[in-house]
């Protein structure tokens, strides 16, 4: 089944309105659903509450790269206090009603919210309330201090040097190309503060998978990169396949100080390893290494 996906969507990333029609697959198969935003949203606060340990999230000046369609983070960084929070995505994605549902599923969760955070629920709610009456996506936007760029670069934000608390991104640097993550790098490093950060959680396994439980998180690391650059590498459904560590090595040379990092793995993964034929683009990787599923990744540029 996986495969008729990612034939699907290989014949829509050549068709004149291929992201159109994705985003209309996506809706028939409730992608966006109330449920599935309700699962992220803890999972996005718990996020923000281990990096509020970092940054000071209230009064902040944030930079999201990768919007998405579900604007969950972007609206939690209002809701932890951001005092502006800049977006930027390569294609506008955003949806009124599809943000009209973040905030409904948010309110729903707000005492849960609460309990994770050291946020007031009176403020919570008060936030909430003040972007109730948006009418259209411009005024969601406005009316939680986002700046939302799309179409837009976010390795040319246009932003001053050193004006920027905290740059973030989840679910997003497994979808572009190593020069891409070395740009993003170089541009953290020149609008981060002496003391910002730089956060990115990144999905490590075959997505593939989510779709054919039949798969292990790492059946992709099988297939040479000719053919799954062919097939796979596009504008729909690119994924780079690149390893933990290899991230940190793009990181670190341009410039990057790693602070903390958490991952996770499974022994399942592990097993599966020592059936398959890995591709040669992993060579010398340990089994450890390439089963890393999943990584968070806190990122400085103070060397001091």
């Amino acid at each position: 089944m996986w495969k008729v996906k990612v034939l699907a969507q290989f014949i829509l990333s050549h068709l004149p309105k291929g992201e159109r029609l994705n985003y209309a697959l996506q809706k028939v198969n409730n992608s966006f659903s109330s449920e599935n935003i309700a699962d992220r949203i803890l999972h996005l606060v718990r996020i923000l509450e281990f990096l509020s340990r970092y940054v000071a999230i209230e009064g902040s000046i944030v930079v999201e790269v990768g919007t998405g369609w579900e604007p969950i983070s972007t609206f939690l960084f209002y809701l932890f206090g951001a005092e502006t929070v800049y977006t930027f995505d390569h294609l506008p994605h955003a949806r009124f009603k599809i943000a009209q549902r973040v905030v409904e599923q948010i309110q729903n969760q707000i005492e849960e919210i609460h309990s994770i955070t050291s946020i007031p629920q009176s403020v919570l709610s008060e936030r909430l309330m003040r972007v109730k009456g948006a009418t259209n996506i411009e005024e969601f936007f406005a009316l939680s201090h986002t700046v939302y760029k799309a179409p837009a670069d976010a390795t040319q934000t246009g932003l001053a040097d050193k004006s920027v608390d905290l740059v973030y991104s989840y679910a997003v640097l497994e979808h572009v190309s190593e020069s891409v993550i070395g740009q993003l790098t170089l541009e953290s490093k020149r609008i981060l503060k002496l003391e910002g950060m730089a956060f990115h959680s990144i999905g490590l396994h075959d997505h593939y998978a989510n779709f054919d439980h039949r798969l292990s998180n790492l059946n992709f690391l099988k297939y040479p990169e000719w053919l799954w650059r062919f097939f796979v590498k596009n504008k729909i459904s690119y994924h780079n396949r690149l390893r933990e560590k290899q991230f940190l090595s793009i990181f670190e040379s341009h410039g990057a100080k790693i602070k903390e990092v958490r991952n996770k793995t499974n022994q399942s993964d592990l097993a599966a390893l020592k059936t398959m034929k890995i591709d040669k683009r992993f060579a010398g990787m340990t089994d450890a290494e390439l089963a890393v599923h999943y990584s968070e990744i806190l990122l400085s540029f103070n060397h001091e």
